[in-house]
């Protein structure tokens, strides 16, 4: 019955050895053929042996070889690992931008609206000059209807049966 395994315990068992089959491994280690063939993929991606051959032995390799051969390949593997974890950084700033935009556009939209509703219905812009009454109507209407625009704008529900506060012009 194959047991569970650590990958530092096949390294053990290889160093003694020349080369190294899946067979052999699964033997020698009491292992099953996924995680002989696992322990194989890593060994040979470390440095410590070589690609298999025709037959499916795997070379052991030399500790200055191993040593040689694997330095390259681990900073190789570093860099491959930090530009990585960078592009998905990058990836995930963008996102966030992304979203801060999409919530910054409707209050800049919402301002604009704000400032063009006060423009164009403030009575000194809208009420014609030179008529008191008429000016002092549209400044009613104003302070009736501006702070049920401002609570409509801040996202509010708008209370028709309640009295606005008064608003300065």
């Amino acid at each position: 019955m194959a047991r569970f395994l650590h990958y530092e315990e096949a390294l053990a068992w290889a160093q003694g050895q020349a080369s190294l089959t899946l067979e052999g491994m699964m033997r020698g280690l009491d292992a099953s053929a996924a995680a002989a063939a696992s322990f194989l993929r890593r060994m040979e991606a470390d440095g410590l042996i070589g690609p298999a051959e025709s037959d499916g032995t795997h070379p052991v390799l030399g500790s200055r070889r191993r040593r040689a051969a694997s330095q390259p390949d681990r900073e190789e593997a570093a860099a491959a690992r930090l530009r990585a974890e960078l592009q998905a950084a990058l990836h995930r700033a963008e996102r966030a931008e992304a979203r801060l935009a999409a919530l910054a556009a409707p209050r800049a939209q919402l301002g604009s609206l704000r400032r063009l509703l006060a423009r164009e219905l403030h009575p000194d812009a809208a009420a014609p000059t030179g008529d008191a009454a008429l000016h002092a109507a549209y400044t009613a209407i104003f302070k009736t209807l501006w702070p049920r625009i401002e609570t409509l704008l801040a996202g509010e529900p708008a209370d028709r049966d309640s009295q606005p506060a008064e608003a300065e012009p």
